[in-house]
């Protein structure tokens, strides 16, 4: 008859502690490498690009309220940057994005198209597309409330 320590040492297996190190190991690598794997993707640059836009065009909207004077957001179609103005907080776009505007023909001057934000809340608007490969995003940001709208690009006149 075999004693119970025989019995305990012919089972084999895992202690608590080796699963514990074993899973902060993996944890660790999925937080390490994660990140590195989706940062520079094309898909995630159009979405940040996207969003920078909406992020300057409420800083615009709620800067000319707050100021009681005209504001503009000015966006480089050639450098890919943004300019609330007067304040002048910048943004880039990223690199790879080919950009194209419609705004009012006042606000058109060379490459920099630009929405007027009025201190009552009204805009003088504007839609902007952005294209990366064969990913589109288009941006309207409307003429009586100031408002950003992501819109299909297939649906921009």
């Amino acid at each position: 008859m075999k004693t119970s320590s025989e019995i305990s040492s012919s089972r084999r297996g895992f202690t608590l502690t080796e699963l514990l190190v074993v899973l902060v190991v993996v944890g660790l690598a999925i937080a390490l490498v994660g990140p590195m794997l989706f940062r520079n993707s094309p898909a995630s640059e159009l979405r940040h690009s996207v969003e920078l836009i909406e992020t300057a065009a409420r800083m615009a909207r709620t800067e000319a309220r707050l100021s009681g004077r005209d504001t503009l957001l000015s966006l480089d179609l050639d450098a890919r940057t943004l300019t609330v103005l007067p304040s002048e907080r910048g943004f880039q776009l990223g690199r790879n994005i080919d950009l194209r505007a419609t705004v009012a023909d006042q606000e058109l001057d060379g490459d920099i198209a630009s929405v007027r934000f009025f201190p009552e809340g009204a805009t003088t608007g504007g839609t902007f597309l952005l294209e990366l490969d064969d990913t589109q995003r288009a941006i309207r940001i409307s003429w009586i409330t100031g408002a950003t709208e992501r819109l299909d690009p297939d649906d921009i006149e």
